[in-house]
């Protein structure tokens, strides 16, 4: 089947993005400086029979094959690790032959590779002969490059002819290089070391001599739009783990007396600091690897804001980054308008080309309004009102949209309906093309007002105000706005006999009673109405929603559930951390406290401890580790930020103005009783925290008080703390 271009039909027959089919629950992925290796086990990479491996770059698949084999015989994969900074993998021999007739008994040889990503892919592989007597090994090298992009590898066929690839050949290299139908030349320079024995277009193949007990090193460099440098494989492990360490040590950072949950906060914040992207000037935290390993509006805002009170200049570069690609005219094809921050940019051939409509595509309805809930976010930690003096026009554009598209709404609220026909089918957070369904599965009919939308919107008001104040700016009827739509918000979406909130409201006004995790977001923000509140924790909570690792997606009562649906059942982290802050928020500490810990249970029971961008929502009670979905995306940004978000919502850590910060009735996860905040940041403050278990209650020690910084201890959530004229979400 060949799919047209947004300009000719609906290239999204689905109204979504197409999925990756298969599974890569299998495969290491490996991520830094912008390049992403997906990989077997061993480190291999062959297209032809894994779809997804290969070494990408900027929604580019530059290599797509990369296999060892020893004179063409495969070897034997002994043990395979995956670090924060690398891949190895220890292979041997089976008995073989050997280039000069002689038998090798196995295990002779001990074969180990090491991949690291340091501005290029640097590849170490070392070959030891323990035989007594002297070998001749042919060490083979197969390379393939196809320089496909990510849609393609996802499953989109493309309307352009496939750009022939072009590969040149040295005594000492290969040069893979394509121009696609954007114009765009791509190349991928392989340099090797030592020269190899043969050089071709599919690989090197070297003839190394090995003395009993002695070890041979090969390395292969990829350069990939890159110029060449100098640096070992050695040398490049040695600086990236320098750099993450040195990262490590300048954020705020959190340690228990628990280890293995010590690993799984350390890989946390090791994830998102993979996914920092440069392009041009712009750096950015993106979103997701292979699939979504660019820019996304929602995901880096709502990351920025997980993070902000460990890392806030991941939050401050997302907004100015936003704020560069804001949309300034209409544009029905990327789903433009003024005023609107993007979705989604990419820098791929067919985005590029406009073969997908990605190149910068402004089809969600909530990152907007997110946009300014954010600086609002950025400023109560951070008190850095020059920043927000200079993203202010942008502020100010983005609230004018807001109030626009909540006056052509005919029910008062901010809903969506996409203009173009190559658009996205809904424009929330679930946008897969079934994620919003009445509960015996029918689809909604547009326009779509989705509830935690209208808690975006509600916030965004309240922060608007607050904003403009700083800014020295007007900000016009914000306040009359917010009271307004809070009380239509319950009026229209309240259901305090199920509930809490409806899952949205139809284009005829119909709310849809679908039980969802969605107004779980209404308690982060403290938009929902206590009763109604109540409300919300009760369904979440309830045995259809909750799966036992965390909160299900839909519940497990309506027609359209499915527990490895992307959408539609399954667990994102991200969704979790986000109602465990409003559990807090609203004085739900009990459950808060069995949310929380399960959360970081299942941080904890994933492989190499790395949370996912979502998982199966399979009852915990059907097995004793949660069930991978089969393409999600790893590292994930905001699932990987859920972890220290998770830790800093129980213990009820939140700034409050002139330089304080309120703790409200801490609590400690499960399997921890002590537990230290250090270098946490208030302003221009820092101070550290030690917080201990002691028969159930909960002792918070003050140390370490840097700059001006006031610690202040509650058992009720400050008024400061909401940022509503009308603040809802007071324990």
């Amino acid at each position: 089947m060949t799919i047209a271009g947004p300009g000719d039909q609906d290239w999204l027959p689905c109204g979504e993005e197409p999925h990756a089919a298969g599974s890569i629950t299998h495969c290491k992925i490996l991520r830094n400086d912008g390049i992403c290796s997906v990989s077997l086990p061993s480190g291999d990479i062959d297209a032809s029979i894994e779809p997804a491996t290969g070494i990408y770059f900027r929604d580019t698949r530059y290599l797509s094959q990369l296999t060892l084999s020893l004179g063409g015989v495969p070897c034997v994969l002994l043990d395979p690790k995956q670090s924060p900074f690398a891949l190895t993998a220890i292979f041997t021999n089976p008995a073989m032959h050997l280039p000069d007739g002689r038998l090798l008994p196995r295990q002779s040889l001990v074969i180990r590779r090491q991949r690291v990503l340091d501005e290029a892919v640097l590849e170490v592989l070392s070959i030891s002969n323990y035989d007594r007597a002297p070998v001749t090994v042919e060490l083979r090298v197969s390379l393939d490059a196809d320089f496909h992009d990510i849609f393609e590898v996802r499953g989109f066929e493309r309307r352009s002819a496939l750009p022939h690839v072009e590969a040149a050949t040295n005594s000492n290299g290969i040069v893979y290089s394509c121009t696609g139908a954007d114009g765009t030349e791509r190349k991928n320079t392989v340099r090797f070391s030592p020269a190899p024995h043969r050089v071709s277009e599919t690989g090197a193949t070297f003839l190394l001599a090995l003395a009993p007990r002695e070890t041979a090193d090969v390395e292969v460099r990829m350069f990939l739009q890159a110029a060449e440098h100098f640096r070992s494989g050695a040398q490049a492990a040695v600086r990236v783990e320098a750099n993450q360490r040195s990262w490590l040590e300048g954020i705020t950072h959190i340690s228990t007396d628990n280890e293995v949950m010590n690993s799984a906060i350390d890989r946390a914040f090791l994830d998102v600091r993979a996914l920092k992207t440069r392009v041009d000037d712009c750096e950015f935290v993106a979103a997701g690897a292979p699939w979504f390993d660019t820019l996304f509006g929602r995901d880096s805002l709502i990351t920025g804001m997980e993070l902000v009170a460990f890392a806030p200049d991941i939050l401050r570069n997302a907004l100015i980054v936003l704020a560069r690609y804001q949309a300034d005219s209409f544009d029905a094809a990327h789903d433009a308008e003024p005023g609107k921050i993007p979705h989604e940019l990419r820098w791929g051939e067919l985005a590029m080309a406009g073969e997908v409509p990605f190149a910068q595509y402004y089809g969600s309805v909530d990152v907007t309004p997110l946009f300014i809930v954010a600086a609002d976010e950025y400023l109560r930690w951070t008190d850095d009102s020059v920043t927000i003096k200079q993203l202010w026009p942008a502020i100010e554009r983005a609230m004018q949209w807001c109030m626009a598209s909540q006056d052509r709404d005919p029910n008062g609220f901010l809903s969506y309906a996409r203009v173009s026909v190559s658009g996205l089918e809904h424009q929330g957070w679930k946008d897969s093309s079934d994620g919003i369904s009445w509960p015996d599965g029918r689809g909604v009919e547009p326009p779509i007002a989705l509830v935690e939308v209208q808690g975006y919107l509600a916030a965004a008001f309240a922060s608007y105000a607050r904003l403009a104040a700083i800014a020295g700016e007007s900000s016009g009827d914000a306040t009359a706005r917010l009271d307004a739509l809070l009380a239509n918000l319950d009026a229209r979406f309240g259901d305090p006999a199920r509930l809490g909130y409806a899952l949205c409201l139809q284009g005829n006004g119909l709310p849809v009673d679908t039980t969802a995790s969605n107004s779980g977001h209404l308690l982060w923000l403290g938009t929902a109405r206590k009763d109604l509140a109540k409300g919300i924790a009760r369904s979440l909570m309830s045995p259809d929603m909750f799966s036992g690792w965390g909160i299900r997606t839909l519940s497990t009562d309506m027609t359209g559930f499915n527990p490895i649906g992307y959408h539609t059942g399954s667990v994102w982290p991200h969704d979790n951390a986000l109602i465990l802050a409003g559990m807090r928020r609203y004085g739900f500490d009990a459950e808060a406290l069995q949310l929380g810990s399960a959360l970081l249970q299942m941080a904890m029971a994933f492989p190499d401890y790395q949370v996912p961008e979502l998982f199966s929502g399979d009852a915990r009670d059907l097995r004793s580790v949660p069930t991978p979905y089969p393409v999600s995306s790893r590292p994930q940004a905001w699932s990987a930020a859920s972890v220290p978000f998770a830790l800093i919502s129980l213990l009820g850590i939140r700034p409050l103005p002139r330089g304080r910060i309120s703790i409200t009735r801490p609590l400690l996860p499960e399997g921890v009783q002590a537990l230290e905040v250090q270098n946490l940041r208030r302003g221009n403050g820092t101070v550290d925290l030690l917080f201990t278990s002691n028969g159930g209650r909960i002792a918070v020690e003050v140390e370490n008080i840097r700059g001006d910084i006031e610690v202040v201890l509650s058992q009720s959530v400050h008024p400061a703390v909401v940022g509503t004229s009308s603040p809802r979400s007071m324990a």
